[in-house]
């Protein structure tokens, strides 16, 4: 017999999807998007938008609601990591002259929680509080490679056998190599170079990742691959 899923669960996986949709979304919609029954995706609902999480939009459409504002505040005003990581991320963006970000694991989702924007022009699915799937570009391969094992087998068993095979094999590489590096997997003509931030107990904390248009890197690369290790191992250095 599959295993209940607690309520609670139910709950954030709606908000979960809210918090990820380029728009506000029908209780329709995310009924389908999450699996529940309608009937229950309204009364969850109804339960965020008395906290405040979730608002109801115009045409019965929903969105996050006004207590987000207070929660990524707080995540911003107490996160060691991210407080620390914004010298380096600038120091980083400087010498390379192109995007630095910080990046963590949200749920099976890499979210760029940080970004020092280069100041030349940058076409990038990645921009502060943005998110992918685990699954294609340096960012999700890097947090994938170091993430716990329960987290990374969960998102390859929604692969088909080759394509888990095939990804199996990347993050091998990026954990034996310590960093992950890709071209135009998520945007065209994008390179990116990721490396896992990772406590002094080896406790992955997130990713430095470095990002560019592919023909401004040229035989820059491995210098840019070392500076981006440089600064996630100084990072790692002030956690514990």
């Amino acid at each position: 017999m599959a295993e209940k899923t607690p309520s609670q669960d139910k709950v954030f996986a709606l908000l979960s999807a809210l918090a990820v949709a380029p728009e506000p979304l029908t209780a329709r919609a995310l009924a389908e998007h999450t699996g529940l029954p309608l009937s229950s995706t309204y009364r969850y609902l109804g339960t965020l938008a008395r906290w405040s999480l979730v608002q109801e939009r115009h045409s019965g459409h929903y969105a996050p609601g006004p207590m987000a504002v207070q929660l990524a505040a707080g995540f911003e005003q107490h996160n060691s990591v991210l407080t620390w990581a914004r010298p380096l991320l600038s120091e980083l963006a400087v010498r390379t002259g192109e995007s630095a970000a910080l990046m963590m694991l949200s749920g099976r989702r890499a979210l760029c929680v940080e970004m020092i924007d280069s100041p030349q022009a940058l076409r990038c699915c990645y921009q502060k509080g943005h998110s992918q799937p685990l699954l294609r570009g340096a960012s999700a391969k890097a947090l994938l490679a170091f993430a716990d094992e329960t987290l990374r087998e969960a998102v390859l068993a929604d692969l088909a056998p080759a394509d888990q095979a095939t990804l199996r094999a990347e993050l091998a590489r990026v954990s034996e190599q310590g960093y992950a590096v890709s071209e135009g997997e998520i945007d065209q003509n994008i390179w990116g170079v990721s490396v896992p931030v990772l406590s002094s107990r080896e406790h992955l904390l997130g990713g430095i990742s470095l990002m560019a248009p592919a023909e401004r890197v040229g035989t820059a690369a491995g210098q840019w691959i070392r500076w981006t290790c440089d600064a996630a191992q100084r990072l790692g250095a002030m956690s514990y």
